[in-house]
């Protein structure tokens, strides 16, 4: 049993967090959310959540600055690595351990607030691109985090994932149901004065607006 009603979520800015972050909402928790800006991460991502988390009147939005960590296509691997030399298989975005290093920060800020649901926005599809976003992942994480903090003889940790069965078109659908302020979310991983409408989650965004006869709201290079 819950000790309160308080969440925490991941906001990356994108679609999909933010549609975590509203059906928490809808539900009627206390919200509080997380943001992480690692190395050349565009100033227009950290904009957009701030503004998202402000207009679903959470009650604190935090950002953790995390200039040493970068993405695939920005980091510098050792030769003797497994990820040297791997450009032709690895999405440029994917980073080392990211879910890892993100959530248990996540958990250190859930244990010193007083929160016990900590939330992520993947969906179905996220597995075919990143390993850490397995239900697996997220049960056996859940689990270590329960057995490894002071309170956790106390309090039952969980990592929810309300997204995990949803395609990124169904969760488009969600969003609109929701009537979440689609607008003011950033999924382009190149530039951020426009959306680019070529890198891969610039694709898969128009893909899911086009499957559902929708245009999308945010601008785009000629």
């Amino acid at each position: 049993m819950l000790s309160n009603n308080n969440v925490l979520v991941l906001l990356s800015g994108g679609i999909d967090s933010t549609v975590a972050l509203w059906k928490m909402k809808e539900q009627g928790y206390n919200l509080y959310t997380i943001t992480f800006n690692y190395f050349k991460r565009f100033s227009k991502e950290i904009e957009c959540c701030s503004q998202i988390s402000k207009l679903a009147g959470t009650i604190e939005h935090k950002i953790i600055n995390l200039d040493f960590l970068s993405e695939f296509e920005d980091e510098i691997y050792s030769s003797s690595s497994s990820l040297y030399k791997k450009n032709n298989i690895i999405p440029p975005n994917y980073i080392s351990f990211r879910n890892l290093i993100f959530y248990s920060l996540a958990a250190w800020y859930a244990e010193t607030h007083g929160i016990e649901i900590i939330v992520g926005g993947h969906n179905k599809n996220d597995i075919n691109y990143f390993p850490d976003t397995s239900i697996n992942f997220f049960e056996d994480l859940t689990k270590l985090f329960n057995f490894s903090t002071y309170t956790s003889n106390k309090i039952q940790y969980d990592i929810f994932m309300p997204l995990h069965k949803l395609t990124k078109t169904q969760v488009l659908e969600e969003a609109i149901r929701l009537k979440i302020p689609l607008d003011l979310t950033w999924s382009c991983e190149k530039q951020e004065n426009f959306a680019c409408g070529l890198c891969r989650s610039c694709t898969l965004r128009l893909t899911s607006f086009k499957k559902i006869n929708m245009i999308d709201p945010i601008q785009y290079d000629d």
